[in-house]
């Protein structure tokens, strides 16, 4: 099941870029930000003094399945921060647990690739509890690196979010990110979450997703997951489309 619903997705991800090549070229195809439409992230910043606002949806299936979205505002305040603020939500679920919290934070990427060197950056966030429940104030730092090699950029993700009393949790990502046309982005990554609830085995699935620029100010994404854990709370396979627009 879950290779018949990669290769329709791979389809779907086929259609995005033939649809994109005859539009205008965009640097900011390769401008990676989570959930739009994979987990990685890079060290490129929002221009400065720009906004940029995205929306997702996300279809999830694990044995039922599930609808989320994503709402985001970034702006970029100087040449190496970037500032976010960002509201998940689980739709038709409106009485879950953190359901609607608000986070926010800086990434801030003052290192520059040259030579071997590569670009890096450090994000500090923070959860203001907003949304159902109370679920606590949490804080998030990650680390992101990028390198140019050859065609591609490789790109490394690591984080730790502290849970108050209930400890913390790690995750990394490790992917790359290859421009098919001028405005498509091919982006390709695995990542690891550990589960928050004790003894319980970690999150773990495969992305590929396509970022494509339409206009100068307007990029969609889709990607598609499948989970390679082999604990239950991992996922079979996701789904996700994304719209950005930078103003």
């Amino acid at each position: 099941m879950k290779m018949r619903l990669l290769a329709v997705a791979v389809v779907v991800l086929g259609a995005v870029s033939v649809f994109a090549a005859d539009v205008g070229t965009s640097a900011a195809a390769a401008n990676l930000e989570p959930g739009f439409p994979t987990e990685l992230a890079d060290t490129t910043t929002t221009p400065v003094g720009k906004f940029s606002f995205g929306i997702n949806g996300s279809y999830l299936t694990d044995g039922g399945s599930l609808e989320t979205a994503l709402l985001e505002v970034a702006y970029g305040i100087t040449a190496d921060i970037q500032a976010t603020a960002w509201w998940p939500l689980i739709i038709g679920e409106g009485k879950v647990a953190g359901n609607g919290d608000t986070y926010f934070g800086l990434l801030w990427a003052p290192v520059k690739e040259q030579d071997w060197m590569p670009s890096m950056g450090v994000g500090i966030y923070g959860k203001l509890p907003t949304g159902y429940g109370f679920t606590g104030y949490d804080g998030t730092i990650t680390g992101v690196a990028s390198k140019v090699l050859g065609p591609v950029r490789a790109h490394v993700n690591a984080s730790l979010t502290t849970l108050g009393k209930d400890g913390h949790v790690d995750a990394y990502a490790l992917g790359m990110d290859y421009m098919i046309l001028d405005n498509v982005c091919l982006i390709v990554d695995g990542f690891s979450v550990q589960n928050p609830v004790p003894f319980a085995d970690r999150v773990e699935m495969v992305e590929v997703g396509v970022r494509a620029a339409i206009t100068d100010l307007d990029m969609v994404s889709v990607g598609v997951a499948v989970g390679i854990g082999n604990g239950d709370m991992t996922p079979d396979f996701t789904a996700t489309v994304g719209y950005q627009r930078e103003m």
